[in-house]
């Protein structure tokens, strides 16, 4: 939180603007920054982390920090550029985004990471998965099952199982990239 506030005084932003880049109420920021209360940081922890308004390299320095394994000694593909993601009604596309973009794994990788073929990776790609394997999925990236299954649902992740201290880097870094992207 320290960097929000050194950001905030640097930039000369106010709360209010603060607040609405946390999707927080004005009164929980004020709550957050200037008190240390554990009550109602027990409230926040294990709530989802909305992504809404990060750009897709802002979204996979977020899972660098959540999911190093998966950013190391790999090799990474440029030819997923030029796709078209249909995220508002489209499952298979969202879980070809998940992969290509969130996390810029080939099926066979990311097939490889969840345990299964990739001709199972290519499956989902093409939305044919079962809810056991979605909740898998969710459980191994931390994407909400939400944002898989439902329609017009944004990218955002869960947070069980995170520790306290990578709960707030995440949630430090989101807020510090929305703030950066309301300035340009």
């Amino acid at each position: 939180m320290k960097q929000i506030v050194q950001f905030i005084e640097d930039n000369n932003i106010s709360e209010e603007e603060v607040a609405k880049a946390a999707h927080m109420s004005l009164r929980n920021f004020r709550r957050q920054i200037h008190s240390i209360d554990s009550i109602f940081f027990d409230q926040m922890y294990n709530q989802p982390i909305n992504l809404e308004g990060l750009t897709w390299n802002q979204v996979q320095d977020i899972m660098k920090l959540i999911h190093p394994e998966l950013f190391t000694d790999i090799k990474r593909s440029s030819k997923f550029k030029n796709f078209e993601y249909n995220l508002k009604n489209d499952m298979g596309d969202r879980m070809r985004f998940i992969r290509e973009v969130v996390f810029s794994l080939s099926q066979t990788q990311f097939g490889k990471y969840m345990e299964v073929t990739r001709n199972t990776a290519k499956y989902w790609d093409e939305g044919q998965i079962n809810v056991d394997k979605i909740l898998k999925i969710s459980q191994r990236t931390n994407i909400s099952m939400d944002f898989m299954i439902r329609d017009n649902n944004p990218l955002t992740l869960q947070t069980q199982g995170m520790s306290e201290a990578l709960y707030l880097a995440v949630m430090t870094n989101c807020v510090l990239y929305r703030l950066r992207n309301m300035k340009q």
